[in-house]
């Protein structure tokens, strides 16, 4: 039996910070309190640190020159070891628009990933180095063209069944999330059909109306993929799907905190209308994240530029983002100006919500895995444990 003591914490529960200790057996929470004596192999004195939930970062592709659509296992690992050191214990490896079998490739190689890393956790061959691969999001190809942000226009259609059978037989089961435009052909059948099989259908780079949107959430839909951008705007007299989706209690809103993709101000709104339990922070990380600033070329062909952290194609459109979750929930704090334990929440409960992990991640509950972090005042990660054991 392991057993790990953190003492000496501010301790990010769901509603309120409290100062204690948490002991850790076998890889879960055992008990959290004021003062815990026990038998132990290993005692950390936090020295007034927050001990959090450990992040869960369901919308990245990758950072620092690795992707997912690599299809690498070695790419993938360098996602997972860079992630941890922004305080993500758990992340979903995102897709993006590419040729059907580049595609198909990148989703396989992931769910491979995915398997070896859970058999790893459970026969212990290899000491964790970085964060677990909780699954696979499937974003692009089914996207809007008006809505298409950086994605190539040339390789954008509307979902046909038979595709969508062969990427969820890729996936093995390992495809937690799908995104694409709910008014397209075909979209309100694949909506059902991922429904069927415990996918969660989010909307994403979408030209839709409101009418058409509220179609898409009664078929299925309960994720809005990084709210406001890429979507049809919102007028007084054109709601849109961004209002159906602010609106309905159905939908989770994801949300990039990064002052840049969201101003401050809709990061208010997003949060005033949807409340910590329906907002889902994410970093919409790319390989060009923790890059140096300067100019490179994509699998595409086309270039980015990258300047103070800020991700670009030629004509000005946004590439995705430089994000980091422990740099999102700091901007929620200070931009946005709600409260830490909140802003955690966001980041570690409600994205184990949405990709249906809750039962076990998340949150600091007695019974559920020691994912947790330890961090300063600043948000700077400190210390990252999965299932009790320290990696960072």
């Amino acid at each position: 039996m392991e057993r790990l003591l953190i003492k000496n914490a501010k301790i990010i529960t769901q509603n309120l910070i409290v100062d204690g200790s948490l002991l850790a057996l076998n890889g879960r929470v055992a008990a959290l309190g004021v003062h815990i004596e026990a038998d132990v192999d290993s005692e950390i004195d936090a020295k007034g640190l927050f001990l959090s939930p450990g992040f869960i970062d369901i919308h990245n592709h990758g950072r620092m020159g690795f992707d997912v659509m690599d299809a690498s296992v070695s790419s993938l690992l360098n996602i997972a070891i860079e992630q941890i050191k922004h305080g993500v214990t758990g992340f979903l490896a995102t897709t993006n628009t590419a040729e059907k079998g580049v595609l198909w490739r990148a989703v396989n190689v992931a769910a491979e990933f995915c398997d070896v890393d859970r058999q790893a956790e459970r026969t212990a061959n290899k000491p964790r180095r970085g964060a677990q691969c909780l699954g696979i999001y499937v974003e692009g190809n089914h996207i809007s063209m008006k809505k298409r942000g950086s994605h190539p226009p040339e390789l954008l259609r509307p979902i046909a069944q038979e595709n969508l059978n062969t990427l969820l037989s890729a996936g093995k089961g390992n495809i937690r999330v799908m995104a694409f435009a709910p008014e397209l052909p075909g979209s309100l059948d694949a909506i059902r059909r991922l429904r069927h099989a415990s996918v969660v259908a989010a909307a994403a780079h979408t030209d839709a109306t409101f009418d058409e949107a509220m179609d898409g959430i009664n078929a299925g839909v309960t994720l809005a993929a990084h709210t406001f951008n890429s979507m049809r705007a919102m007028t007084h007299r054109d709601p849109s799907i961004i209002a159906a989706c602010l609106l309905d209690d159905r939908v989770v809103c994801e949300a990039i905190a990064d002052g840049t993709h969201l101003d401050p101000a809709i990061l208010q709104l997003i949060y005033r209308l949807k409340g910590p339990d329906r907002v889902c922070l994410i970093s919409d990380s790319v390989r060009y994240n923790g890059l140096p600033d300067g100019q490179y070329n994509r699998d595409d062909g086309r270039d980015v530029t990258v300047k103070n952290g800020v991700i670009r194609l030629g004509d000005g459109r946004l590439a995705g983002s430089s994000l980091s979750m422990n740099e999102a929930v700091r901007n929620m704090v200070r931009l946005a100006g709600i409260p830490l334990f909140h802003a955690v929440r966001m980041a570690s409960f409600v994205p184990s919500r949405v990709i249906g992990m809750d039962a076990a991640k998340g949150s600091l509950d007695v019974g559920k895995d020691a994912d947790m972090i330890l961090f300063d005042e600043d948000v700077n990660v400190e210390a990252a444990f999965i299932g009790g054991k320290r990696i960072i």
